[in-house]
């Protein structure tokens, strides 16, 4: 029997369409901030509504696109326990990851490197540009501040990473989680926990260790947890009465508002938090990774159950055609946002004060980073992801 045929039909949540790519917009929107600095408010009805607060703290969604990958990296193996499925073997796994991720990413290093890095003389030396190619080759970064924190080979890769290195575990954790899934996820959270509290507790500057891979283990085992949560909702709802399931979209809707109201209180002690200094800014960036996380989830799950009609907010052609280019979206919009200004808008102190020209910037860093998406993710992405499954196929 072919993997095609083993593989079961795709299980598509069309809401987590709509949320990965508003995580990925309030990211873009908030490193677009940075440049622009142009205000975050607007008028509605006559009053001036602000949202400064959740610009200023949209960076920690970042944490909640790993949580979705943990939902989603999870799904197959969590219905496999209910329903009875196929997974993908390990093999399968690493190549489809690789087939996903890798075209694109080694892209917008090569890129960096021959378009930004050598041509603008930003290393000191051979060597230093060496090991920072190196190191992105092996997605190993994340260990030395001059190839993390310094690089000029695109510093939104740090996420892709994290991802890389998950990857490596997740069929072992996978594999015990069918056995012992209380054990592996208490395992899991108690690594985060313990990690981060001796970073807390124990490291004079947290920069290059906030966003480690063991920082997350307790955001991928949540996102475990909710794929977990969700397929044994699906199945009661699927068997439930319409007087239940009348109840489950009333419960939804409530669940979904209670956790964007709590998303933001969570965003504005995030916020308010700056006002002590970076370190402040990362310990409590920390602090509320949890809590952020378990909103997010929420929230999640419940729009999973809204009625048809009101999930069309988050799933419909635009936020799936968007969803389609939010990886490469996400690569690519800080070193184009960046660049931009430093070619077209070198005069900061005019960017910073001129509300039209903050306007100007801010259109054009979102209309290039959008084409630039595009451009990578149907003239790369795609045609490589397809080469290396007729690759698959051929070798059997």
């Amino acid at each position: 029997m072919t993997n095609d045929a083993r593989r079961p039909k795709r299980l598509e949540i069309g809401v987590l369409y709509g949320f990965r790519v508003l995580m990925v917009l309030f990211v873009v929107n908030y490193h677009f901030w940075q440049q622009s600095w142009i205000a975050q408010h607007f008028e509605w009805f006559g009053r001036i509504i602000s949202v400064d607060f959740w610009t200023r703290s949209s960076y920690v969604f970042v944490d909640g696109m790993i949580l979705l990958s943990g939902f989603l990296l999870y799904l197959p193996f969590a219905r496999r326990k209910v329903e009875h499925t196929p997974v993908p073997r390990t093999g399968e796994f690493y190549l489809r990851r690789a087939a996903r991720i890798l075209p694109s990413y080694l892209a917008a290093v090569l890129i960096a490197l021959f378009c930004i890095a050598i041509p603008q003389k930003i290393y000191p030396n051979t060597g230093a540009m060496l090991h920072d190619v190196g190191a992105h080759l092996t997605f190993t970064f994340l260990f030395w501040p001059q190839t993390y924190i310094c690089t000029p080979l695109n510093v939104a890769l740090w996420t892709i990473a994290v991802e890389m290195q998950f990857y490596l575990i997740f069929p072992l954790l996978a594999r015990i989680m069918r056995r012992r899934p209380a054990i592996t996820l208490s395992l899991m959270a108690a690594v985060a926990w313990l990690y981060r509290f001796c970073v807390r507790s124990f490291a004079a500057d947290t920069a290059m260790l906030l966003n480690q891979l063991p920082a997350f283990l307790d955001v991928y085992a949540l996102g475990f947890l909710g794929a977990m949560i969700y397929v044994r909702l699906r199945l009661w709802f699927a068997r439930a009465s319409r007087k239940w399931q009348a109840v489950v979209w009333v419960l939804s809707i409530a669940v979904f508002t209670a956790g964007v109201f709590a998303l933001i209180d969570i965003l504005k002690i995030q916020s308010a938090s700056g006002a002590n200094g970076h370190e402040a800014l990362r310990l409590s960036q920390m602090a509320v990774r949890l809590p952020l996380t378990v909103a997010l989830l929420s929230m999640m799950l419940a729009a999973a159950f809204w009625p048809g009609a009101l999930q069309k907010l988050l799933d419909n052609r635009l936020m799936r055609f968007l969803s389609t280019i939010s990886m490469n979206l996400y690569i690519w919009h800080q070193t184009l946002a960046v660049q931009m200004r430093l070619a077209w808008f070198p005069d900061t102190n005019l960017l910073h004060t001129d509300k039209n020209l903050q306007a100007a910037y801010t259109l054009l860093s979102f209309s290039v980073a959008i084409l630039m998406a595009m451009i990578m993710t149907y003239g790369l992405e795609q045609p490589a992801a397809r080469w290396i499954a007729k690759l698959r196929k051929r070798a059997g």
